[in-house]
C-alpha cells in the first residue's frame, strides 16, 4: 500500500539539523514515505530506519536534489521541506492535506512559517508594479494577514505541499539549471500558468530557522544564484503585459541590487515546457501587491510589513 503522503528533504552537511527535521516527521508523520537525498555531504550522512536514503553523486543543490527524489516519490502529496525545519505537530501539515482535497484546483500551499524570534517568516510572496517581489510578513509579528488565506504568487520551498498531479502538468518540479534560489518562485509561476493556484494557508505555526541549513555558503554566491534565478524566470515565464508595465523597473532593481553586492547574474531562457492555460491578465491582479513608496524603503531594509486587501474566495482553476 503506497503512502498518500510523500516528504523529501534535501540535506548538505548538517547532520544535526537533519536529525532534528527527522525527529518531528518521524514523530508526527509516521504513516508518511521519507526520502533524503544527501547532497555529497562530507562525511556522508546516514538516516534512522523508515527513512529511504538517496545519495547523489555530487551537489545537485536544492532543485537538482528534489528532482532526483521525485521519481521515487509514492504520494499524491509531496511535501518539500528543509533541514532546518521542525515540524511542531501534524496538524500544519493536515490542513494543508485537507486544502488539498476539498479544491481540486489548488496545486502548492505554505503554512505559517515562523522565525526564531517568533516574527513571520513570510506568508506567501507577491509582485509588485516594480516586478519585484515582495514577502508578505516578513519579521513582522503576526497579523491579520496570518490568519486567513490568500493566493500568493509563490510559497515558500522551505515547507511546502504540492498536489503530485499538478507538477507533472507544469513541466516538472524544478528546473535543474536552478540549483538553489528562487527555485520555488518559478514552479509556482508555472504552476498559476498551466492553470492551477497557490495559496497561502494559516495553520499552527511551523519553525523555520531561516539560512542555517545554507551556513558557510558565500553571500556573494548565494546572491549571484538568486539574482540569476529570478533573471532567468523573467526570460522564461514573463509574457508581453509583465515585460511592458515592470520590465524596465525590474531590470533596474536587479541591476542596483547587483551592483551592491558586486556580482554579475548570469540568466537563462528555458522554454516553457506546456501551452499556457491562464493569462497575465487574469493572473496579476491576484497576485500582485501595490505598496506604498515607504514599504519600498522597508522592502530595502528588509523590513516587511504589508497587508493586501480582502482575497477572493478560492475559485475554479483557470479562473
Amino acid at each position: 500500500m503506497h503512502a498518500r503522503l510523500t516528504v523529501i528533504i534535501v540535506a548538505w552537511n548538517h547532520p544535526d539539523l537533519l536529525s532534528g527535521c527527522l525527529a518531528a516527521v518521524l514523530r508526527h508523520l509516521p504513516e508518511a514515505q521519507v526520502l533524503v537525498v544527501d547532497n555529497a555531504s562530507e562525511p556522508p550522512l546516514t538516516v534512522p530506519d523508515g527513512v529511504t536514503l538517496l545519495r547523489a553523486p555530487r551537489n545537485l543543490g536544492f532543485a537538482g536534489g528534489n528532482n532526483l527524489a521525485l521519481p521515487h516519490a509514492e504520494g499524491e502529496h509531496i511535501l518539500l521541506l528543509n533541514t532546518d525545519v521542525t515540524l511542531p505537530a501534524a496538524e500544519p501539515i493536515r490542513i494543508l492535506q485537507a486544502a488539498l482535497d476539498t479544491y481540486p484546483h489548488l496545486a502548492a500551499l505554505q503554512p505559517t512559517l515562523i522565525l526564531p524570534d517568533g516574527t513571520l517568516d513570510t506568508c506567501g510572496e507577491y509582485l509588485t508594479p516594480l516586478g519585484i517581489l515582495w514577502h508578505q510578513g516578513y519579521r513582522r509579528p503576526p497579523g491579520p494577514h496570518a490568519e486567513r488565506p490568500h493566493p500568493v504568487l509563490a510559497g515558500k520551498g522551505a515547507c511546502l505541499l504540492l498536489r503530485r498531479a499538478a507538477i507533472e502538468t507544469a513541466g516538472g518540479l524544478f528546473r535543474p539549471s536552478y540549483f538553489c534560489y528562487g527555485e520555488d518562485i518559478d514552479l509556482c509561476h508555472r504552476l498559476w500558468l498551466a492553470g492551477w493556484e497557490c495559496w497561502y494557508v494559516p495553520t499552527p505555526p511551523v519553525p523555520h530557522a531561516e539560512g542555517a541549513s545554507a551556513r558557510g555558503l558565500p553571500t556573494r554566491r548565494v546572491w549571484r544564484r538568486y539574482l540569476s534565478n529570478l533573471l532567468s524566470t523573467a526570460c522564461s515565464l514573463w509574457g508581453p503585459r509583465l515585460w511592458l508595465t515592470r520590465g524596465l523597473p525590474f531590470l533596474l532593481c536587479v541591476t542596483l541590487c547587483a551592483l551592491r553586492h558586486a556580482v554579475l547574474p548570469l540568466p537563462r531562457r528555458d522554454p516553457l515546457p506546456f501551452h499556457r492555460r491562464r493569462s497575465e491578465r487574469d493572473l496579476l491582479p491576484r497576485v500582485t501587491i501595490r505598496p506604498t513608496w515607504r514599504h519600498y524603503l522597508a522592502l530595502a531594509t528588509r523590513r516587511f510589513d504589508r497587508t493586501p486587501p480582502p482575497p477572493p474566495a478560492p475559485g475554479r482553476a483557470g479562473s
